[in-house]
């Protein structure tokens, strides 16, 4: 059994953000988290975060586990797969085995992909059906593959994919394409891609052996339903938050499953606290997410320090 005065649960830029200034403050804390990086880990380039002209996110999070080394801060690699309070503490058990206790939480658990739900996904999951293009794209050279959503991670699938694959449908299921201007223009003026709005995936189709050979889809407008040929379907339809484990705790969730926290990163229960895509911040970006963690880390160190608390 452990114990701690602080635990920060989750890997991602904020959890990793946080343990940076805990670390910094010699607190007395622990990061667990299944690994560093998060949703990162499945980032192609990035252009938005300050101080990187362009990183991709392997990279990126190498630079968090260099940063976590140079301070000296061994993570648990681990799941947390229960939540309790006993006796004024917070215990949390672990895949691995191991129980840790702590008068303090951080919860920095982030975010998932979203699945459609429909036939086909499921069985076609490595077999054509990805919710990773940087880990995937480069198996569809000179193929036919569709990208559902048109938001920014759509069209960044989009822009990845182009260097691969020979021809690209972006589906989206409202009538216009949501990504950033910027990434419009330098996605959608290519010729290998075409964009259907208004139009949702009925069915994942799947031969004898599972692989994908298309999709079925269905035009929103005129009703009508057709089959797209692809080898590869990549799904980018957003993410859920990765709150199962505080469901019913106690602790005020969001009706999407988001940690409902106030200014300073506090959550309805009594020292916890809650940082990044897990939350109900409206900004769901990297950048957002180690600046919250750190503040977040800010509010614990003060709250510990003079003991000031407002409830949500």
């Amino acid at each position: 059994m452990m114990e701690k005065e602080l635990i920060i649960l989750g890997g991602g830029p904020a959890g990793v953000a946080a343990s940076i200034y805990a670390a910094r403050k010699r607190m007395d804390f622990v990061l667990v988290s299944r690994d560093i990086g998060g949703q990162i880990l499945t980032s192609g380039d990035i252009e938005n975060y300050v101080g990187f002209r362009n990183i991709d996110g392997i990279t990126f999070a190498q630079k968090l586990i260099e940063q976590l080394n140079y301070l000296e801060v061994e993570p648990i690699y681990a799941e947390a797969i229960d939540f309790r309070v006993l006796d004024n503490k917070f215990a949390l058990s672990l895949s691995n085995g191991q129980s840790i206790y702590a008068n303090n939480l951080l919860i920095c658990t982030g975010a998932d992909h979203k699945k459609l739900g429909v036939k086909g996904e499921e069985d076609g999951i490595g077999r054509g059906v990805s919710y990773c293009y940087t880990c995937d794209a480069p198996f569809y050279k000179n193929q036919k593959v569709v990208v559902v959503g048109g938001g920014n991670s759509g069209l960044e699938a989009a822009e990845q994919l182009i260097k691969y694959a020979i021809d690209i449908t972006v589906l989206e299921y409202t009538d216009k394409i949501k990504a950033d201007e910027v990434l419009q223009s330098k996605v959608l003026s290519n010729e290998k891609v075409k964009v259907l709005t208004s139009h949702k995936v009925s069915e994942i189709l799947l031969n004898s052996n599972k692989n994908v050979v298309g999709i079925l889809v269905e035009d929103m407008k005129s009703q009508k339903t057709y089959q797209i040929e692809a080898n590869g379907v990549f799904v980018e339809i957003g993410t859920k938050p990765n709150t199962e484990l505080f469901i019913n705790s106690g602790i005020k969730l969001t009706q999407w499953g988001e940690i409902i926290i106030d200014q300073n990163n506090r959550a309805s229960m009594l020292k916890t606290y809650a940082a990044g895509d897990c939350t109900n911040i409206y900004a769901k970006q990297i950048i957002t997410a180690a600046g919250e963690g750190a503040k977040a880390l800010l509010s614990i160190y003060h709250d510990i320090t003079y003991g000031v608390r407002s409830y949500i």
